[in-house]
C-alpha cells in the first residue's frame, strides 16, 4: 500500500511576545515537525524576533495589525497548499501539524481544535503525550476551536479588514459551510493553552467590540434581527425584535475523546 503524501504546511503565528518561552517552544516543535515547510511570525509587537530556525520568516509591520488581518497576510504569503494558524500560547504534541495534514483532502473546509482537548500548560511546560489524531465533522465552534485551525488556500475567504481581533474565525468557518465545505474538529490529542496573550487584554476590548457590531451588520441580515434561530455548540440562540435570547444546553457539545 502506498503511503499517502502529506501536503506542505505553512504556519503562521500572529504575535505580540508575551512570552517568549512558549513562543520559542512553538518555534522549535514546527521546526521539528517534517510537514512543516514555512513559519511565518507576523511580529505585531514591532521588536523583532531572533531565532536559528532555518523555516522561520518573521515578518515586522510598520504598526499592530491585529490578528485577522495578520492571518490574512500570512495566507497570502504561504507558498503551501495548506496553512495552519496557529495561537502563541499553545505548547503542540510533536509532530501535530503533519499528523492533521495527512488526514486533510483538498475539498474540506475548516480544521480546528476540539476544547474538549484542551489543558492548562504544566509548570514544566512539556510537550503533550502524542496520541492518535483523527478528524470529526462538526458544524459548531467551540471556543477554542480557533487556536489552531487548518485549510487548503482554496477554502480560505480573506476576513474583512475591519474586523481586527475576534469573529475572524467565524467568519471563515460560516463561509466554508456556504461553499458546502465540510468543516472538521481535531480529536484524539491534547494541546496545552497558556490563555489568550494578546486578545485578552483590556486595552483590546473596545475594538472587539467593534469587531462584533461589524460582523453582525455584515452577516446577519435585516429580517433575521425581527426573528431567527441558531443551533451553536454550547446554547440554542433566539433573535426577536432586535432581541437575543441564548438558552444553554444540559451538556457542552462534544466529547473529549472517542
Amino acid at each position: 500500500m502506498t503511503e499517502k503524501k502529506i501536503a506542505g504546511v505553512t504556519a503562521v503565528i500572529p504575535t505580540l511576545q508575551k512570552n517568549k518561552e512558549i513562543l520559542t517552544k512553538l518555534i522549535e516543535a514546527l521546526e521539528r515537525d517534517t510537514a512543516v515547510t514555512e513559519i511565518l511570525l507576523i511580529d505585531n509587537s514591532l521588536i523583532g524576533f531572533k531565532h536559528s530556525s532555518s523555516k522561520l520568516t518573521v515578518i515586522t509591520p510598520e504598526e499592530n495589525l491585529f490578528v485577522n488581518p495578520s492571518w490574512n497576510l500570512g495566507v497570502a504569503k504561504a507558498k503551501t497548499e495548506i496553512v495552519a494558524l496557529l495561537n502563541d500560547d499553545i505548547i503542540l504534541p510533536e509532530n501535530y501539524c503533519g499528523d492533521v495534514a495527512s488526514s486533510m483532502s483538498s475539498e474540506m473546509g475548516i480544521v480546528g481544535v476540539n476544547g474538549m482537548g484542551i489543558e492548562p500548560l504544566p509548570e514544566t511546560f512539556c510537550h503533550p503525550q502524542k496520541e492518535n489524531i483523527y478528524l470529526e465533522p462538526t458544524n459548531f465552534m467551540d471556543d477554542y476551536y480557533g487556536i489552531a485551525m487548518f485549510f487548503f488556500k482554496e477554502a480560505y475567504n480573506r476576513i474583512p479588514d475591519e474586523i481586527k481581533i475576534v469573529y475572524g474565525d467565524s467568519w471563515i468557518f460560516t463561509h466554508c459551510q456556504r461553499m458546502k465545505r465540510q468543516n472538521y474538529r481535531i480529536c484524539g490529542c491534547t494541546i496545552y493553552h497558556y490563555g489568550s496573550l494578546s486578545s485578552s487584554q483590556i486595552e483590546f476590548n473596545p475594538i472587539a467590540k467593534v469587531d462584533a457590531k461589524i460582523y453582525k451588520k455584515l452577516t446577519v441580515k435585516w429580517y433575521h434581527r425581527l426573528f431567527s434561530y441558531e443551533e451553536i455548540w454550547d446554547c440554542h440562540k433566539y433573535r426577536l425584535l432586535g432581541m437575543t435570547l441564548k438558552i444553554k444546553k444540559k451538556k457542552p457539545w462534544g466529547k473529549r475523546y472517542a
